[in-house]
């Protein structure tokens, strides 16, 4: 029987017994693969992280359809937010650490998982501890750590795209790494229920999306961005991208947005 015929039921068990796995994994597993040498600042550690959001797309049903083009020497992966579905679905596909808001933190189970797996937590309206935190982006991306950031801040219903912080956007020119901008859309059902916005609390949601027999989530990988950018032209530059793949009907990037677009022929990636 495939994931997609499971009931609700054995999907939420598989969910539970995943968490109970990761949990397990970050207490004993991860101190053990830590010690481990990595290549190209990829650690064993971070298989296991793959591994563990591929199973729970796996589980819950997330369909991950990729088009563009990723690029592996990118440091700083910047995408638009509609739903922690967003973070399985990108956390699937290649090594990462998010930065998330900081309330999620100290969510039960979640927040144990996400502090195991590297995430940063982001206190927003603190510019001190925006400041620590940028800080300590730019000394992961120059250990070659790659970042995965929502510069929106917060989540959207997917019908929408709010403005790119571009405070958010400065370690990865301090760190001198490329951006690669990240086009997220669900489809079908999942574009109704998927996203987590307003009171949503984890538990509910979940619930809902395992209702669905499949959740269709497109990952688009844009062009990077051109390197030497400032942080305001890459914020704009970022969203710009993102409208014009979601097609919205701000969709239509300014003239200076779409110069700003790097042109792989023309501007190298930096390493």
């Amino acid at each position: 029987m495939t994931v997609a015929r499971w009931t609700p039921a054995l999907k939420l068990a598989g969910v539970v017994a995943l968490f109970l796995w990761g949990v397990l994994a970050v207490a004993l597993l991860r101190p053990a693969l830590l010690r481990l040498p990595g290549r190209c600042g990829v650690r064993p550690w971070d298989a296991v992280q793959c591994f563990w959001h591929r199973c729970v797309c796996r589980v819950v049903g997330v369909q991950v359809e990729v088009t563009g083009e990723p690029d592996g020497s990118v440091g700083l992966l910047v995408a638009n937010h509609v739903s922690w579905v967003d973070i399985v679905g990108l956390g699937g596909l290649r090594q990462l650490d998010f930065i998330a808001k900081s309330e999620m933190e100290d969510w039960p189970v979640l927040g144990y998982l996400a502090r195991g797996t590297g995430t940063l937590f982001l206190r927003r309206g603190d510019a001190g501890h925006a400041q620590q935190i940028a800080e300590q982006m730019t000394w992961r991306l120059r250990r070659g750590r790659r970042l995965a950031l929502f510069p929106e801040g917060t989540t959207t219903a997917g019908d929408r795209v709010l403005r790119f912080h571009p405070k958010l956007f400065q370690p990865a020119r301090l760190a001198a790494t490329t951006v690669q901008t990240v086009a997220l859309q669900y489809r079908g059902e999942a574009a109704a229920v998927a996203p987590f916005i307003g009171d949503d609390a984890f538990v509910p949601h979940l619930l809902r999306l395992l209702q669905l027999p499949r959740i269709d989530l497109r990952v688009h990988f844009c062009p990077p961005l051109a390197s030497g950018l400032g942080a305001a032209e890459l914020a704009r530059a970022s969203r710009a991208q993102v409208l014009e793949v979601l097609q919205f009907a701000e969709n239509s990037p300014s003239a200076e947005a779409k110069r700003l677009l790097q042109n792989r022929n023309q501007t190298p990636a930096v390493l």
